[in-house]
């Protein structure tokens, strides 16, 4: 009977003292994955590699972004006409390519070697631009 008592008072006693450590690992554990997003969602933000209406290839299909916010970023695939939504934490593990303008200018100038589709009278010839 002593013995119970005396081990609740220790516990009274720990959680008293130490009890606030505890709640704050808690809710720190609880909050990391928030913390996270939102630091992954600022930096997507405020980087210039993902832009809306930028025309990009999530491994190998063509997309492009609809919208870029905090918790997600949507991509509207081309090829299948659907959307789809991305967490920002997770666009690290994305194969994401994008077409660089060629000579800085943008628009249909952006293919790395440009051909031109001419008929000759009997079939088409590709040749250089």
């Amino acid at each position: 009977m002593e013995e119970a008592k005396i081990i609740e008072n220790i516990s009274k006693n720990l959680i008293g003292n130490y009890g606030w450590m505890f709640i704050v690992a808690f809710v720190g554990l609880m909050f990391k994955d928030f913390v996270n997003n939102v630091f992954q969602g600022i930096a997507v933000m405020l980087g210039n590699d993902i832009n809306q209406d930028d025309v990009l290839y999530i491994s190998g299909r063509q997309s492009r972004v609809v919208r870029v916010g905090l918790w997600k970023t949507i991509f509207y695939m081309t090829d299948r006409g659907t959307k789809m939504i991305v967490p920002n934490d997770r666009l690290k593990h994305l194969v994401i390519e994008k077409t660089l303008p060629k000579n800085g200018g943008g628009g249909k100038g952006n293919k790395v070697n440009p051909k031109k589709k001419i008929y000759d009278g009997q079939k088409f010839v590709e040749e250089n631009v």
